[in-house]
């Protein structure tokens, strides 16, 4: 501790300019992290907020992918790509062949909601996605929502 004390005396100019410095860099630190954290969300709350609460006390039944792949097994053309759950949207993604009517797929869709339990179209947002095999088609991709129940109405058929 006296070599220390011995230097800083020894050289008074050197020891300024390190604390300038050094204070400097630390302040230079805690702006750049304050900055970031305004820039950056909080990765520590939901993205949804507390509407996932209510979804979480009535989960999606666990067969529920199965049973909608066994339901298109009626629709010549059409299987189950992908089933997601995010919160209160179930995302169902439907891959066609590119023969397949427009009207069908729709009243699919209409059929398709039977699969799922009165809970679950109770308090999630379905979300119907249908593609084509064929990349040039003009007719896909098409989108067809059914939003949940609300004081207990809802509409019955995909929204497209």
């Amino acid at each position: 501790m006296d070599k220390i004390k011995k230097w800083f005396k020894n050289n008074k100019k050197k020891s300024i300019i390190i604390s300038i410095v050094a204070i400097a860099t630390i302040l230079l630190i805690i702006f750049t992290i304050s900055v970031i954290s305004f820039l950056m969300p909080n990765t520590r709350k939901s993205v949804y907020g507390d509407r996932c609460e209510i979804t979480k006390k009535n989960p999606v039944e666990k067969d529920r992918k199965s049973k909608i792949s066994d339901f298109l097994k009626d629709y010549k053309g059409m299987d189950i790509s992908t089933f997601e759950v995010k919160c209160n949207l179930i995302d169902v993604v439907v891959k066609v062949d590119d023969s397949t009517s427009i009207s069908k797929v729709k009243k699919m869709g209409k059929k398709m909601l039977g699969v799922f339990s009165k809970d679950e179209l109770k308090y999630y947002d379905i979300q119907l996605i249908v593609y084509s095999n064929k990349e040039s088609s003009e007719a896909y991709p098409i989108i067809g929502t059914h939003h949940k129940e609300i004081n207990g109405n809802s509409n019955d058929d995909f929204v497209w």
